[in-house]
């Protein structure tokens, strides 16, 4: 995995958002830039791309807050350049977006962000990179928004609660899509 890669991403978007006009366009091409640049770099993509797209989302996530940004409003971006340049270096596109969500959950705990304002942003973002891309949407939702709780569970019983609820009023993800991510997990239990 690329050395620095955390420091890197999160000093990257400070950057970018401190100068930007377009704060959204920009955090999510730089991203981007910082995924592809770091995949490429290493020879084995499937085997880095869980480490390079968790520090990059992570550090994003950092850089954002320090620049003033909400977390949960980054996050979108953020995912979404993520999953593109994991797409663009022909990395598994659904392991991309489970890590990248996950990663914005977990990062947006570890910084004391809004947890189920990420994962909705994280979702919505997997879901805009598999329209530009041109995967599967509603696969892609699937597998975010199992990403999204998974992670929300692994904080805390509340964190969950308040990601399910965030998910399933959303108005912008699929709700056909959440309600049967939450009522397959419901049938678990």
């Amino acid at each position: 995995m690329a050395e620095g890669l955390f420091e890197k991403a999160k000093d990257s978007v400070v950057g970018v958002v401190k100068g930007a006009g377009d704060i959204v366009e920009a955090v999510r091409s730089t991203v981007t830039d910082l995924v592809t640049g770091s995949l490429k770099s290493v020879g084995d993509i499937a085997g880095s791309a869980v480490g390079v797209v968790t520090d990059t989302v992570k550090g994003a996530l950092r850089g954002s807050r320090e620049a003033g940004t909400e977390v949960a409003e980054s996050a979108r971006a953020i995912v979404a350049g993520a999953v593109e340049a994991v797409a663009s270096v022909g990395g598994n596109v659904i392991d991309g977006v489970r890590n990248a969500v996950r990663a914005a959950v977990q990062g947006a705990s570890e910084i004391g962000g809004d947890v189920a304002g990420t994962a909705v942003g994280a979702v919505e973002g997997a879901i805009d990179a598999a329209k530009r891309v041109g995967t599967n949407v509603t696969e892609v939702a699937t597998n975010a928004v199992e990403g999204a709780l998974d992670a929300a569970g692994e904080i805390s019983k509340d964190a969950a609660d308040a990601t399910k609820k965030g998910l399933s009023a959303a108005v912008s993800l699929p709700a056909d899509v959440v309600k049967s991510v939450i009522g397959s997990r419901e049938e678990k239990k």
